[in-house]
C-alpha cells in the first residue's frame, strides 16, 4: 500500500484547471476499503471546502492519462476543482466493487445532493486497462 494521498495539495498535477493527486492505495479490495472510505470521509467532511463530490473509475496505462480523460464537460460544468486518485488495480472487478461499495455507503450516510453519481459500479463505457483507477472528484464550496 502506498502512503495516503496528501490533503494539502502536495503531489498534485493540473489539467484543464483541475488538480489531480498522484498517490493511491493498492491491494485487495477487502483490505483497502475501510482506509479508502475514511480518506473520502476526511476529504469531504464539513468545513473542508468541498461542495459536491463524485466517485468514479478511469482506466489506462497510467493515472494521469486515465484521470485527465475523465475531466469532461459534465465535470467542468459542475465546477470540479480536484480529483483525488484513491486506488489502482489491474482488476476491473475489484475497482468496480470498491466504487459501488463507496457510493452505497455515502448515499446511506449522506442522503443530500452532495454525491452526484447517477450510475453505480461502472455506469460509463467499459475500461480498456491495463490499469483501473478509482477516483474522487470534488467541487469547491467556500462555506
Amino acid at each position: 500500500m502506498q502512503k495516503a494521498f496528501g490533503l494539502t495539495g502536495e503531489n498534485m498535477e493540473t489539467y484543464r484547471g483541475v488538480r489531480i493527486t498522484s498517490t493511491y492505495f493498492s491491494g485487495h479490495k477487502n483490505v483497502v476499503y475501510d482506509t479508502i472510505q475514511r480518506s473520502v470521509t476526511q476529504i469531504c467532511r464539513e468545513g473542508r471546502g468541498v461542495g459536491a463530490f463524485y466517485i468514479g473509475i478511469a482506466s489506462g496505462p497510467d493515472y494521469y492519462f486515465a484521470l485527465s480523460r475523465r475531466i469532461d464537460a459534465k465535470k467542468m460544468d459542475r465546477g470540479v476543482t480536484d480529483m483525488y486518485l484513491l486506488y489502482q488495480s489491474s482488476s476491473e472487478r475489484n475497482t468496480c466493487d470498491l466504487e459501488r461499495w463507496l457510493i452505497d455507503h455515502f448515499r446511506e450516510i449522506k442522503p443530500d445532493d452532495r454525491l452526484w453519481n447517477s450510475a453505480i459500479g461502472g455506469g460509463g463505457r467499459p475500461g480498456s486497462g491495463p490499469y483501473f483507477f478509482l477516483y474522487l472528484a470534488t467541487t469547491f464550496d467556500p462555506d
